[in-house]
């Protein structure tokens, strides 16, 4: 390649890129249209079906030749059918060096490379100029015109404009750079005028030449260097750009596109497939065809839903921070209507990513992202911590008016736990919040009412969390109390469960102790009180059997309470037998019971009556 970039051209090594598999990124093949001269660079022309060709060829009757007695490089057309080349449109081609060129997206403009008319009077060389015309649309150039980033004492060319349109690569080596060619990238607005250019950085850029840049249809930025540590005299790279001025660490294009020759001027024509030139095979360069084989990756895309663990719903507004090794922030996303989030990282890397939703316990997990995975797949499942907040409110059992200043303790059966003491406004009401519940597991909460005149109450209260919201109590349980006075029956305004018996037994059971105990606290706590226990049976047996067995059952509960009370005269057993079923389940004589066993057990109760309070 000796004349490719028409300027002083400085070697040095670099090391950088990274290699994804073992499979090559590109195929190459040969051209027809190929001459003993140099062609360094092969554009499709917008509006046409024909070529643009970079080329030393010799062409017209008058041989133009620079001082090293080779032609001049000028722009020729190749129809691709034919393979025919043929001289281009007369505007494009100058007295001397034409170079690499490009077209904007739309096809009506193009940059283009060309030396300048006179010697630079500091640096005594025909610099590289950037100069534009517009493209009608048949493909014709006309108003050829420098650009106005040029600078007589530097040179700058080689063009390439982004899929977008809104940035330009150029070639430059102007002072402040890496040393030798650098490459550039700078603004380009819709009437071509090209500013604030921003040098590439040592990424991309070394001491040698950087040059013949190219954007991939996807937006990828590939060049061609000899300072960047390859396999031999310039090598094809590949970065991207990112922020508009940021780059990822070059990737060698690797064989066989590349080899150990020059390897330069790479040019997409459609979406994996272009031209390059090298000279592999003689001393000047050719062109050679190209197919991309496999994409290359600088970014990882990682995508996903986040779902509900125990639903299964997807959840919309969740929160996913990813953090970089050192515990910076690299993104913050949130997913959408549909649970689904999408991000784009740097591949060779390990990210920290912390998962968060409302309601939810938080995960987080590890990602180390590699080029050989250029997608991953990471849903995420959040188990459900629901947020409850119970209500309740206490009412007179009998009026059914709200109670203020009745203690309620809330005590968590599971373990003992008090988890609150109150009293109740005004109004009767009483709250409880409870945080990050786990979803699912039932809450088991023993409800104590207490207050001066009222029997003490009770309740067990089971509440399976499943969303987070207010739960109000009295939906489930009755949170009404009653007034200690005669007539009243303990069982009920207590909600004492039922004190059963084993069939045709009177021994007191655990259960039933359970139940007593109650009694026996609220006997204590009334020093006076004088209750009457009525002990019932179902109909089953002979009357009078029935009738000696509620007796004994009777005072089998009425001696376990007084063991446990002061004065044990204050309460007595009656056994009432079967007179007085609860649940309607006749079978005397030759009356049959069609009733369940559950409904002879309700029969088989025992009731408290007061019968004095003061």
């Amino acid at each position: 390649m000796t004349k490719a970039i028409f300027i002083l051209f400085f070697v040095g090594t670099f090391t950088l890129g990274f290699s994804q598999d073992n499979s090559p990124y590109f195929s190459t093949g040969n051209v027809e249209f190929n001459s003993e001269s140099a062609e360094i660079g092969l554009y499709k022309n917008p509006g046409s079906n024909a070529l643009v060709l970079v080329s030393g060829r010799e062409w017209g009757i008058v041989k133009r030749v620079g001082s090293n007695d080779q032609p001049f490089f000028n722009y020729f057309e190749v129809t691709p059918k034919t393979n025919k080349v043929s001289g281009f449109q007369g505007i494009s081609n100058s007295k001397f060096n034409e170079g690499p060129l490009c077209f904007t997206p739309n096809g009506k403009r193009v940059f283009f490379t060309r030396n300048a008319k006179k010697k630079s009077k500091k640096t005594q060389k025909r610099e590289l100029k950037l100069f534009t015309a517009s493209v009608d649309a048949k493909g014709k150039w006309s108003k050829v015109e420098p650009c106005a980033i040029n600078n007589e004492n530097y040179s700058i060319g080689h063009p390439a404009i982004s899929p977008s349109g809104d940035l330009i690569v150029f070639a430059s080596d102007m002072q402040g750079g890496q040393g030798g060619t650098d490459l550039y990238v700078a603004t380009l607005s819709e009437n071509g005028t090209i500013t604030n250019p921003i040098n590439l950085g040592p990424k991309v850029n070394t001491s040698g030449n950087e040059f013949f840049p190219w954007f991939s249809p996807e937006g990828q930025l590939f060049f061609s260097s000899n300072g960047l540590k390859g396999l031999g005299g310039y090598d094809l790279w590949v970065t991207e750009i990112k922020n508009g001025k940021d780059v990822f660490n070059p990737i060698n294009l690797e064989a066989p596109i590349n080899s150990p020759s020059d390897d330069i001027a790479l040019v997409f024509h459609a979406e994996n497939q272009g031209y390059f030139s090298s000279t592999r095979n003689k001393n000047n360069d050719d062109v050679y065809t190209f197919n991309q084989l496999r994409p290359i990756v600088f970014k990882v895309i990682m995508s996903g839903i986040v779902t509900d663990l125990n639903t299964k719903d997807t959840l919309r507004e969740a929160s996913l921070v990813i953090k970089n090794s050192k515990g910076e922030v690299v993104t913050t996303l949130t997913t959408d209507n549909k649970g689904y989030y999408n991000t784009n990282l740097e591949p060779d890397q390990v990210y920290t990513v912390e998962v968060t939703k409302t309601d939810h316990k938080n995960e987080s997990f590890a990602l180390n992202t590699d080029f050989n995975t250029p997608k991953i797949k990471q849903n995420v499942a959040l188990e459900n911590r629901p947020n409850i907040t119970h209500i309740g409110k206490v009412t007179d059992a009998k009026s059914g008016l709200a109670l203020n200043g009745v203690k309620v303790t809330l005590k968590d059966l599971n373990t003992g736990a008090i988890l609150l003491t109150s009293t109740t406004s005004e109004t009767g009401m009483f709250e409880k919040a409870f945080e990050n519940l786990t979803y699912g597991k039932d809450q088991r909460i023993e409800v104590k009412l207490e207050k001066t005149d009222y029997a003490t109450k009770l309740i067990d209260f089971v509440y399976t969390p499943k969303a987070s919201g207010t739960v109000k109590m009295n939906d489930f349980i009755d949170l009404s109390i009653g007034k200690v006075e005669v007539g009243v029956d303990l069982s009920k305004i207590m909600q004492l469960n039922d004190i059963y018996f084993d069939y045709g037994q009177f021994e007191i059971r655990t259960d039933a102790a359970q139940e007593l105990d109650k009694i026996v606290a609220i006997m204590n706590e009334y020093p006076n009180m004088v209750i009457e226990l009525g002990s019932h049976t179902d109909c089953r047996g002979t009357k009078d059997a029935n009738k000696k067995l509620s007796d004994n059952r009777a005072k089998a509960s009425a001696e376990y309470i007084k063991t446990r009370i002061t004065t044990p005269t204050r309460i007595s057993g009656i056994g009432y037998g079967e007179s007085k079923l609860k649940v309607n389940c006749p079978c005397e004589g030759k009356v049959v019971s069609d009733c369940p066993e559950e409904e002879h057990a309700k029969n088989r109760r025992t009731e408290f009556i007061v019968k004095k309070v003061k």
